[in-house]
């Protein structure tokens, strides 16, 4: 089964995610040959990107405190009292070494080494945070998004695969009254070039859809969608 990416996308997961690969890298014996360097920048990567979150944070409760300022100045009650601007005051525990840009550059390369080395296993993984979480999809609920357009003579028809293996196409045109299975598409592109069923008649096709995972409809059907041509 399909395994996401290893690193979390929100900034305050990543955080977390950094202290535990921190954690599991610098407790590695000797054998897997990490350098004290290598421990040393990734522990200075941790420290600024784990402040630079800390310095944000502060910003913006600064600029909370900005705003009511202003509020205040514009319409605030009488007063002899002259109004301070506010002063913004760092938070503590900025750290005293700064690192070049391209942290998780840096810690991806690391992860990469320590995969290739002889002594990696999914159990040294699991513990360094290297292992994505396994992929599980709903397929009872998918639905094809279908699109059409009328390219070069022909109906163009696009949709989104995802995470299945295409879709049954199903269609009804012209005069006829139910939908017949036209075709299963692997691609996510396809071009229905037939003529039409009376030649020099204009005709209308309607286009339904279900996914498909080995050739087994799956999820719910799609919209109906139509087309002149």
């Amino acid at each position: 089964m399909k395994k996401k990416y290893y690193l979390p996308d929100a900034d305050y997961e990543r955080e977390i995610w950094m202290n535990t690969f921190y954690t599991g890298v610098a407790g590695l014996p000797a054998a897997w040959d990490i350098d004290a360097t290598q421990i040393t920048s990734l522990l200075n990567d941790r420290n600024a990107f784990r402040y630079s979150l800390v310095f944000q944070e502060a910003v913006n409760v600064f600029c909370q405190t900005c705003t009511a300022s202003k509020q205040l100045l514009k319409s605030g009650p009488k007063s002899l009292i002259p109004q301070a601007f506010p002063v913004f005051v760092p938070p503590a525990g900025m750290p005293l070494i700064a690192v070049t840009p391209g942290i998780f550059n840096r810690v991806t390369q690391l992860v990469g080494q320590l995969k290739k080395n002889d002594l990696y296993n999914e159990a040294v993984g699991k513990i360094l945070g290297v292992i994505g979480s396994e992929i599980v999809v709903d397929y009872s609920t998918l639905r094809p998004a279908l699109t059409l357009s009328f390219e070069g003579g022909h109906i163009h028809l696009k949709y989104l695969r995802g995470k299945t293996d295409g879709i049954m196409l199903y269609c009804m045109r012209g005069t006829e009254t139910t939908f017949t299975l036209l075709t299963t598409i692997t691609k996510t592109i396809f071009n229905d070039t037939r003529p039409n069923l009376e030649v020099g008649q204009a005709e209308t096709r309607q286009y339904r859809a279900f996914f498909m995972v080995s050739d087994v409809a799956v999820g719910v059907e799609s919209l109906v969608v139509s087309i002149s041509c």
